[in-house]
């Protein structure tokens, strides 16, 4: 008799928490993609939005490089 209010508890506790997890995600979206709308031309935010992939990976390529090379020389 008691299983089901421990299964019911439980998909509680998961959705609660699933529930947190989303709102976080949604509100690093707002703050990854809030800057693009923030740019004041039209063609610079147009040319930002349409390239933020190949900007992010280059600019992580650069990371790398940048950490690679920091630990030859240390």
């Amino acid at each position: 008799m008691k299983l089901p209010l421990l299964f019911k508890g439980l998909s509680v506790a998961f959705v609660s928490m699933l529930e947190a997890i989303v709102r976080s995600v949604d509100n690093i979206g707002y703050h990854i993609l809030h800057p693009f709308r923030a740019v004041r031309f039209t063609e610079v935010r147009e040319f930002l939005s349409e390239n933020a992939i190949t900007i992010s990976l280059i600019i992580i390529f650069m990371i790398l490089i940048y950490m690679t090379f920091s630990r030859r020389v240390n």
